[in-house]
């Protein structure tokens, strides 16, 4: 009988670029303040899941939030470069009024999610999407029956529900990803669906004490 896996995916703390709205793909900005916060509630929130492994995007704003859970969970963090954001290249750094200023033609492709779409130096979401699969259905494997915890990016986040909904190619559908969120998947030998989507209970104490993570 094949076993499921439930994958526990978050994505990192908020960086000085997420609150200013800026591109970050594979640039390695460190968390900010807010953002180790955020890390920390959400170790709080996972500490009562029986969790049995530990994985990060190897970009320095996915890893600490992930050091900061493993302190919590006692457990090693595994990094991988396929559990990375989509690469921005000539992009990374720039708002989207900016891009918008210098890349008119490839802004509005950008916005129309076209999947073969790639920025200068960039990669498409359908790149993003392979990488991500290949990593998260090696981690379910290894861990069938178990539970795992990913944390990675929101790019990643949204083109990955995406597609477990039916819906990368040229659908509209919009979620929201939070910092420090969490969206429970269940996989079966390489079969995946959604069972939340951008769980933020453990950061409404933040809120309510007037700290105020960034929407984007």
């Amino acid at each position: 009988m094949t076993k499921l896996t439930r994958i526990l995916l978050v994505r990192h703390g908020e960086t000085d670029w997420n609150s200013t709205g800026r591109l970050q793909g594979h640039s390695d900005t460190p968390l900010n303040a807010l953002g180790h916060e955020q890390a920390r509630r959400a170790a709080q929130r996972l500490a009562c899941e029986p969790v049995r492994g530990l994985y990060s995007s190897d970009l320095a704003r996915a890893f600490q939030t992930a050091t900061i859970i493993g302190q919590t969970l006692g457990l090693t963090v595994v990094t991988s470069p396929r559990l990375r954001e989509r690469r921005y290249g000539a992009w990374e750094g720039l708002t989207a009024a900016e891009i918008q200023a210098q890349y008119p033609e490839q802004f509005v492709a950008w916005r129309a999610r076209a999947v073969d779409f790639a920025p200068p130096q960039g990669e498409t979401r359908n790149q993003l999407l392979s990488r991500a699969l290949a990593e998260l259905n090696a981690i379910a494997r290894r861990h069938a029956g178990e539970m795992a915890v990913v944390v990675t990016h929101g790019g990643l986040c949204y083109v990955l529900i995406n597609h477990i909904f039916g819906g990368v190619n040229s659908d509209r559908q919009e979620f929201t990803f939070a910092n420090a969120s969490i969206h429970i998947l269940e996989a079966t030998a390489d079969r995946w669906s959604v069972v939340s989507v951008n769980e933020t209970a453990h950061l409404r104490v933040m809120e309510a004490s007037g700290l105020s993570p960034s929407p984007s």
